[in-house]
């Protein structure tokens, strides 16, 4: 900032000197005449210094400490107490302070204080000591006028300057204050993202996860029939693919959705994408004795962020799987109407308290337990809640405690 004022200020003084020169050439003041000159080709050393060397040190030391012995001298050859040198000493001093850190503040106050103090005394008690300048009351009149208007437009020119710099570092703050302001909800989001993706992979593997491991028990205890492992071989290696398949689409679309990066949609029909996930919750299911039927009464073709639908569809199943008691019933229907795609899945399970159902799909991370004591996270639903207004669809729910529940999710086709 400083050095912006001083180079500014040096641009004042130019002009002012200038002027200067001007007037004691026309008053024919050889002694200020030669002295004004001497002070412009001080100016332009300063300026020379700061702009093309960048050595502000020593333009401000030389500005600083060699423009009272000038006024000094001026004071006494234009008329000392009747001579406007005064308007100039107030103008250096606040040209000073304006380039100077604030150590210097009180170092130059006291030297302008002195420096004032001295040359009035001198001026008022010597007057004999100081030349007769003026010859008529015009000169002094044009003097202190042309003096005290150039002194009262630098400090103008000054005071605008630094006000300007000021607004300027002030925009230039909120600015930055703004980018950290946009950088901390990005990063509050990134958060929040990263521990819904947590739980969606620990919540979404942890069951298939748990049937392949049941599935490997029964074979390692030797008791079943060499058919019997033979088909649980078969189907351990289908849960297994289907598991690996399942997990990679959930990294996958994990890894977009902590990027930010572009919505992925693909056209597919809804049998295609559901059949694999569907699979594996049958075996899942079947382990709890709990059949599932899949009706399509049509087979919609869509056009959408499948990861999402996948990852609402994982969710509302497992929570059927998971509140249904052994030897339950899952119906999964799948209809279409217009532009419009309905996926219901019923169960006659555990059903819904009255009073939990007012806050189903609010946010509420704690341990929940199925008929079998299988331990969840309850986000599941909050996170279908989400997503379904992400696809521009919503999520109903019917139930009755111990009658078992129907979750309904509506989505557009997304087909035009």
């Amino acid at each position: 900032m400083e050095k912006q004022i001083f180079n500014a200020t040096l641009v004042i003084v130019f002009i002012f000197i200038f002027t200067l020169i001007l007037f004691n050439l026309f008053i024919g003041n050889a002694i200020l005449l030669g002295l004004s000159l001497f002070v412009f080709s001080e100016v332009l050393i300063c300026f020379y210094l700061l702009r093309k060397k960048n050595q502000y040190k020593w333009a401000y030391y030389i500005f600083g400490l060699s423009i009272y012995p000038i006024l000094a001298i001026a004071f006494f050859y234009n008329d000392g107490i009747q001579g406007p040198t005064f308007y100039i000493l107030l103008l250096s001093h606040f040209v000073i302070l304006s380039i100077s850190n604030h150590g210097g503040f009180v170092f130059w106050t006291l030297v302008n204080g002195t420096a004032f103090i001295v040359l009035f005394y001198l001026g008022l008690f010597h007057e004999d000591w100081i030349p007769k300048i003026y010859t008529n009351k015009d000169m002094v009149f044009v003097d202190h006028s042309l003096t005290y208007l150039a002194s009262m437009a630098g400090i103008t020119f000054l005071v605008a300057t630094l006000k300007n710099f000021y607004r300027s570092q002030k925009n230039k703050v909120k600015e930055k204050t703004n980018e950290l302001i946009q950088l901390n909800r990005s990063l509050s989001k990134t958060s929040a993202q990263k521990d819904k993706i947590i739980t969606i992979i620990s919540h979404d593997l942890k069951n298939p996860l748990q049937s392949i491991m049941q599935t490997l028990e029964l074979m390692k205890n030797g008791d079943l029939p060499p058919d019997e492992v033979e088909f649980l071989h078969e189907e351990l290696l289908k849960i297994t693919s289907r598991t690996y398949n399942m997990m990679e689409n959930i990294l996958d679309w994990s890894s977009f959705e902590l990027k930010n990066k572009a919505i992925r949609v693909k056209e597919i029909d809804l049998k295609s994408l559901f059949e694999d996930t569907t699979e594996i919750f049958k075996v899942i299911a079947k382990q709890k004795q709990i059949s599932i039927n899949l009706e399509y009464k049509k087979n919609p073709q869509v056009k959408i962020e499948t990861d999402r639908l996948l990852l609402i569809y994982r969710n509302l199943v497992q929570n059927a799987i998971k509140f249904t008691p052994s030897g339950g019933t899952i119906s999964i229907e799948i209809n279409a109407s217009g532009k419009w795609v309905r996926i219901s899945i019923q169960d006659n399970g555990v059903g819904i308290s009255e009073e939990r159902l007012k806050n189903i799909f609010e946010q509420d991370i704690k341990s929940t337990y199925g008929t079998e004591q299988e331990k969840g996270t309850g986000m599941g639903l909050h996170l279908c809640f989400q997503n379904a207004h992400k696809l521009g669809g919503q999520i109903e729910v019917k139930s009755l405690e111990g009658n078992g529940s129907v979750f309904i999710l509506t989505i557009p086709n997304g087909l035009s």
